[in-house]
């Protein structure tokens, strides 16, 4: 009985002594601590804080996950086609008003004036005292107006593949000339005739003080038209700017005329036995030009504003018609016809022969330049700035130039004789446009 009673006391001793001991607090438990350079301390082990006391468990079921897919907002930004300042679209059309100037061509003098002292030699080429009242300059190069419109399309969303087509012409530009001399200038339609080989200067005297009197009128005109389909392909892009390639056909018309008519009398004669001389001249002359072309498209942009640079260069034949008809009549009787021959400047000899064979005054008939083919070279190339008023509407401004070589212009083909002299020349435009653009 006795021991059982001491035995009691001893457990309840002990188990008093464990409870005390757990109670107080001991040293961290070393073992527990994560080894340098163990691969596999995180996440298990290692706590992400670095205030976390030594020694704490880490779920790793809360660990960040080193290998994690990123979300599409931590993606990084992908590459696009299209400029941020511009809205989406798949087709356009643009109109715009275009003022332009063409190279004129020079045209000889074809009326000329000088002073009566200088007998037949008044109002002759290369005298100093000549004046030349139509023609020895260049004509038809001011600024005039024309009309540009465009169209096109893409075949994707992404703008990657489309079409455009142009139209473009400047509206027709005439120089002309009128003069009815009173009787107190001279006013002479200079002529060239073929003498031993050599051009032999005449005059035809529309005015001359006391001898003849007449009226004079001459005129020229150009017209410029052209036109362009192009495939546009992108070759690079970004959010900032586009470059396009353009591949395509072009075609341009350049059309050119000449013409002058005068009518002689002389001075002081009954008008029922006037002898009358009529002359005319009609010089004309187009060009046609075909061929496929080749060039490059840039865009940038910023805010509502966009810039945007073109350059092409077809290749092809341009193809000029040239055609010249010349008419002369002495009218009256061959005594008549000769004294007026004479006094419009003909000389004594040439006029009676002239006078006896009525309608064949000098180098009077038709001549044709016929038609020729050039190898073509057309160059185009632009600025267009373009401001945005709405998603779907610019407004656009720019300048152009085009080059075209090899061209025949009827005004300088045109030498005061009966025999044309035809040369090939170079053709360029400036055009400065402002217009409207529409997208959607």
């Amino acid at each position: 009985m006795r021991c059982g009673v001491w035995a009691i006391c001893v457990v309840a001793a002990l188990g008093y002594a464990a409870d005390r001991a757990r109670a107080q607090p001991g040293p961290p438990v070393r073992d527990l601590q994560p080894i340098a350079g163990d691969p596999f301390s995180n996440p298990i082990f290692c706590p992400p804080a670095a205030d976390t006391k030594p020694g704490t468990l880490y779920d790793a079921v809360t660990a960040a996950d080193p290998f994690a897919v990123p979300s599409p907002s931590d993606r990084l930004p992908q590459v696009s086609n299209r400029c941020v300042c511009e809205a989406g679209f798949t087709t356009w059309f643009t109109a715009e008003w275009l003022v332009g100037r063409t190279r004129g061509p020079t045209v000889s003098p074809i009326v000329t004036t000088g002073p009566a002292s200088a007998g037949p030699l008044a109002g002759a080429v290369g005298q100093p005292a000549t004046l030349p009242l139509f023609g020895g300059r260049r004509v038809l190069n001011d600024w005039r107006s024309g009309l540009r419109v465009e169209t096109g399309i893409w075949f994707d969303d992404d703008r990657r593949t489309g079409l455009s087509a142009r139209v473009y012409s400047l509206f027709s530009e005439s120089d002309r000339f009128t003069a009815q001399p009173a009787g107190a200038a001279v006013v002479n339609v200079p002529h060239f005739i073929p003498v031993g080989g050599a051009a032999v200067q005449i005059p035809v005297f529309v005015g001359f003080p006391g001898i003849t009197t007449g009226t004079v009128q001459t005129s020229a005109r150009t017209t410029f038209t052209g036109g362009d389909v192009n495939f546009r392909r992108l070759l690079d892009g970004g959010e900032r700017y586009r470059v396009e390639l353009l591949a395509g056909y072009r075609q341009l018309y350049l059309g050119d005329e000449l013409g002058a008519s005068f009518v002689v009398v002389p001075a002081g004669q009954a008008a029922a036995v006037l002898p009358r001389l009529t002359g005319s001249d009609a010089v004309r002359s187009r060009d046609d030009f075909f061929g496929p072309q080749l060039g490059l498209c840039a865009s940038t942009g910023w805010d509502r504003f966009t810039l945007e640079a073109h350059a092409a260069t077809a290749l092809g034949v341009t193809v000029s018609d040239l055609n010249f008809v010349r008419a002369r009549t002495v009218s009256g009787n061959p005594a008549s016809a000769a004294t007026l021959l004479s006094a419009v400047g003909v000389p004594a000899p040439i006029a009676a022969t002239l006078a006896a064979a009525t309608n064949q005054f000098p180098l009077a008939g038709t001549n044709t330049g016929g038609s020729v083919t050039y190898f073509g070279v057309v160059g185009e190339g632009g600025l267009r700035v373009n401001w945005r008023a709405t998603d779907h509407l610019r407004l656009t401004g720019g300048y152009s130039f085009l080059y075209w070589n090899n061209v025949r212009r009827a005004q300088e083909a045109f030498a005061s004789s009966a025999l044309l002299h035809p040369r090939a020349a170079d053709f360029t435009t400036h055009l400065f446009s402002v217009g409207l653009d529409v997208r959607y």
